[in-house]
């Protein structure tokens, strides 16, 4: 019995490591393919792209996860990471498309920002229930 477990924990510890290894490779292909549509990206422009999001995600993971960081200074490098991405797309997109991905950009952290409202609101409602 003993000499089944081991090997099967194995098994399923390299599942689950290989699976989110997998929805983070998902996560970026999804994201970029976002941006070929929304931006128009030509075939040289998405594997600049992709390879740029691919970094970004890596870094921001790797920071993430690093709880010896104050909360301040993890935020503060989580935006100048998210500016290093923004000035290394800037130099693959067209003025026209970097400006439909700022913009793009906004609107999703505007609606960010209402459903952390809405979630806020909820939760207080939910307290004086």
């Amino acid at each position: 019995m003993k000499r089944l477990f081991l090997p099967l924990l194995v098994t399923l510890l390299l599942t689950g490591y290989t699976s989110r290894s997998q929805e983070k490779r998902d996560y970026i292909r999804i994201m970029t393919d976002s941006m070929k549509v929304n931006l128009s990206l030509t075939d040289e422009q998405y594997t600049k792209v992709y390879d740029i999001n691919k970094n970004f995600s890596d870094r921001m993971s790797t920071l993430r996860k690093d709880n010896q960081l104050p909360r301040m200074e993890k935020g503060k490098q989580m935006q100048h990471l998210s500016h290093e991405r923004d000035s290394s797309l800037k130099v693959v997109l067209t003025p026209q498309q970097y400006t439909t991905y700022e913009t793009n950009k906004k609107e999703r952290r505007e609606q960010a920002k209402e459903k952390y409202k809405e979630r806020k609101e909820e939760k207080e409602m939910k307290k004086q229930e």
